[in-house]
């Protein structure tokens, strides 16, 4: 429905009102079924609207049992058998959504904040969520009509995106470039004619004013499935079938589209929708070969984003390889550590950041994240860590040669995140290392065994270690915890907030462990070289960054090559981190499309990279 409200900032005086709650359940259905059917959709489905929605905003219908609105607002195939692909398309995270918001207005509104938290999917919140509620459906059009509102309302951003004079009447040819230029940057792609005529009808319904017209028809931008999903459009007529037998990977269909392909490339290394130079290397075919590619991801990672020195990859990747949000939120005991204060929990944070950074940018070795001779501090985190001659707040790159600093096993944002609020925990230090450095997969606890296993009498002044050497003897428990605590045990040297310790519960602390495959270690130094010298730390390393790159979880039969090869060149290079970045931007893996199958689905034609 399209109803008159207040405007806001006086930029204009209506604004679009859908029947959010019909649209939202109709794309949340989208994550639920088997049948995502056309993707591009059709414009005559569900009616001339924007947003998929009918004319003058009436929602169009889906019929046939549980199928969905596909992320494009088109209405599913009818067919729905035997032999086909599902294609991939990802809701914008609560990040990606405020900085494409603020990219195609101009501004710099924290839209965030008034979002959700995204859920975590294979570790990382942009996951190929496509889940959407009628609470988060409302959430956008609030964000919607006040982005657009503060946008028009700004002489300066008004002047931007409205660079010549609307005359009056429903189509005039300022309302249709301003419009298509708009809905390009939104749908990250060239609109249709029938899209923009589609926009352009919001100017005869918000009528009290061209510019409302106008100001209507980018709200409804904002709203549309187009622009909240990321859809990713093959280049081809239909999708690969991924199989054991022909690997996606290696076939040269499958290809995503130009544009389509831009959008992954920036939304993994930006977070935000591909900029004026990457939208045009995409329309001049620019991309078509890894060379392109190539230019673009390392023009991408020395862009920096708003309010920082550095570019959102190295800022976003880290923060969730890393979990800096866990370090950011954790509460360590005031009594047992009072010196932990909010300059502290800032510099930890800033130091996986900068460290993480640099070894991109310097173009060093992954392997120097597992240990290395220097981190970055400031006077706060210097003295925490006992290292002595850093003054000022100003963290800056620090030798760390001599000492057992240098690594992000061995930095507080880890260490502090990895444990209670009054003790390390051992499991848990594991327990990331081997599912995030190593890729390992731990299994559950079977249910009940942990109170059945019940701690040691602390009377008894036991080490965290004696103490759960003597809970995992035994199975079931010793069956994981072989591989787990002598992990656990190594960095045991470093208290429940990162800090150096020698002593536990008054004992000295033993550091030493073997390995599940008989590599033993003597010290917290000897676990850091097995661990940086272990070859499944790189292969991990690039599953990592392809889910966060790719937007899903891997694959083995369709992604196993891909894989190997992959980790093949970047031992060659001598797991050059900046270059490996470049090399899976140029992979086949990250230039096709996702192609999970499901031998009961059947999709409809895809390839159009704009709509009909």
């Amino acid at each position: 429905m399209i109803s008159r409200v207040r405007g806001e900032g006086g930029a204009f005086g209506m604004s679009i009102k859908p029947s959010f709650e019909l649209f939202a359940s109709l794309l949340a259905g989208v994550a639920l079924v088997g049948c995502t059917a056309d993707i591009q959709g059709s414009a005559a489905a569900g009616g001339s609207g924007p947003n998929g929605l009918g004319s003058a905003g009436t929602a169009g219908s889906v019929t046939g049992g549980g199928q969905g609105m596909t992320p494009d607002g088109g209405l599913p195939s009818p067919v729905c058998q035997a032999g086909s692909v599902v294609p991939a398309f990802h809701r914008l995270n609560r990040i990606e959504y405020q900085n494409s918001v603020n990219a195609l207005l101009g501004t710099d509104l924290p839209i965030a904040n008034d979002l959700p938290v995204d859920s975590l999917v294979y570790g990382f919140d942009n996951n190929a969520d496509v889940s959407m509620s009628a609470t988060l459906m409302q959430k956008y059009l609030n964000a919607a009509e006040a982005a657009v509102a503060t946008a028009l309302g700004s002489s300066t951003t008004r002047a931007a995106l409205i660079p010549c004079t609307l005359g009056a009447g429903a189509d005039t040819a300022c309302a249709r470039s301003v419009l298509e230029k708009f809905l390009s940057g939104a749908f990250r792609r060239a609109p249709s004619a029938a899209e923009v005529d589609d926009a352009l009808g919001y100017l005869k319904v918000c009528s009290s004013s061209p510019q409302a017209g106008v100001g209507c028809a980018m709200q409804a931008a904002l709203l549309s499935s187009k622009f909240l999903f990321r859809t990713e459009l093959l280049g081809t007529e239909q999708a690969k079938t991924c199989t054991e037998a022909a690997p996606l990977a290696s076939s040269s269909d499958g290809k995503l589209s130009p544009h389509a392909l831009a959008a992954r490339l920036s939304y993994w290394l930006t977070s935000s929708a591909p900029d004026a130079e990457l939208y045009a290397a995409a329309s001049s075919g620019g991309l078509a070969d890894p060379n392109g590619i190539a230019t673009q991801a390392q023009r991408l990672l020395v862009v920096p984003s708003a309010g920082s020195h550095r570019a959102p990859f190295l800022e976003n990747f880290p923060g969730q390889w890393l979990q800096l949000s866990a370090a950011a939120a954790a509460a360590p005991s005031p009594t047992l550590f009072p010196k932990f204060d909010e300059p502290l929990r800032q510099a930890l944070g800033d130091e996986s950041r900068l460290f993480f950074a640099s070894a991109v940018n310097e173009g060093r070795s992954a392997l120097d994240l597992v240990r290395a001779d220097f981190s970055f501090l400031n006077e706060r985190l210097a003295s925490h860590y006992g290292i002595t001659g850093v003054t000022g707040a100003q963290m800056r790159r620090v030798s760390t040669a001599g000492t057992l600093r240098g690594g992000i096993l061995t930095q507080a944002s880890f260490l502090t995140a990895t444990s209670s609020s009054e003790n390390t925990s051992i499991v848990q230090r594991a327990k990331w290392v081997l599912t995030n450095l190593l890729c390992e997969h731990l299994p559950l606890p079977p249910p009940g065994i942990v109170d059945s296993v019940p701690p040691p009498d602390p009377g008894l002044g036991l080490t965290n270690r004696e103490s759960l050497s003597i809970r995992t003897k035994n199975p079931p428990c010793n069956g994981c915890h072989l591989s787990m605590n002598p992990i656990g045990f190594g960095l045991e040297v470093f208290d429940a907030v990162g800090a150096q310790r020698s002593t536990d519960k008054g004992k000295p602390i033993d550091a030493s462990g073997q390995l599940p495959d008989g590599q033993m270690f003597q010290d917290t130094e000897g676990l850091m070289q097995l661990l940086k010298q272990d070859p499944r730390f790189p292969a991990c390393m690039t599953k990592k960054m392809l889910t966060y790159a790719l937007g899903r979880g891997l694959d083995a039969a369709c992604d196993a090559d891909a894989l190997t090869q992959l980790g093949t060149a970047w031992k060659a290079d001598g797991y050059n981190l900046k270059n490996h970045i470049v090399r899976l931007a140029q992979s086949d893996l990250f230039r096709s499309s996702r192609a999970f199958v499901d031998p009961s689905v059947t999709v409809g034609a895809q390839g159009q990279e704009t709509a009909p």
